[in-house]
C-alpha cells in the first residue's frame, strides 16, 4: 500500500450554488484578509506581495484541519474576474487550488478543486489521504458560510 501512495495527490472536489451574483462571489473569495469569515479553518491572514489583485499575488494564513496546525503561503496563478481564481499552495503542504464562478441566473455556482501534494513522503501521502473526508467536511461547510455571506450582501 505505501508503494501506492508514494507521490500521490489528493484532490477534493466539490461545488455549491450561491445565492448572488458573480461580482458578490468574486468580491467575497478575493478579500484576502476576510477570507476567514468564511474559511473557518483558517486565520492570520496577510498579503505578502505588493500588488493585492492579478496573477502574482502572494498572501499567506494559518490553516487548522484536524488538529494539524501549519502556516499555508499562496500564489494567484490564474486570475479572471467574476469567473476563474487559481492559486498555488507553496508551503507544507503543496499543491493548486482552483475556484470556478459561472452565472446561474441571479445566483452562482461556483466550482472548487484543491490539489494537494502531501509532504514526508508515503507517511504523509497516507496522512493526508485519511485526512481527506474531513477536508471535504470542511470545505463544504465554508461553501454553506459562504453562501450566507452571499446572501447578506
Amino acid at each position: 500500500m505505501v508503494a501506492l501512495l508514494r507521490g500521490r495527490t489528493v484532490t477534493i472536489a466539490l461545488g455549491r450554488s450561491l445565492p448572488g451574483p458573480p461580482e458578490v462571489v468574486w468580491r467575497l473569495i478575493t478579500d484576502w484578509e476576510r477570507q476567514g469569515d468564511w474559511m473557518l479553518e483558517a486565520r492570520d491572514f496577510r498579503v505578502l506581495s505588493q500588488q493585492r489583485t492579478g496573477v502574482g499575488v502572494e498572501a499567506e494564513a494559518t490553516v487548522t484541519i484536524a488538529g494539524i496546525t501549519v502556516r499555508d503561503r499562496v500564489r494567484v496563478t490564474a486570475w479572471e474576474p467574476q469567473r476563474r481564481l487559481a492559486i498555488r499552495h507553496l508551503g507544507w503542504v503543496s499543491g493548486d487550488a482552483e475556484l470556478v464562478l459561472t452565472a446561474e441566473g441571479g445566483s452562482t455556482y461556483l466550482f472548487w478543486r484543491e490539489s494537494l501534494n502531501p509532504p514526508l513522503g508515503p507517511l504523509g501521502a497516507l496522512g493526508l489521504t485519511l485526512l481527506r473526508p474531513v477536508m471535504a467536511r470542511v470545505f463544504r461547510r465554508d461553501l454553506d458560510v459562504l453562501a450566507g455571506l452571499v446572501r447578506d450582501a
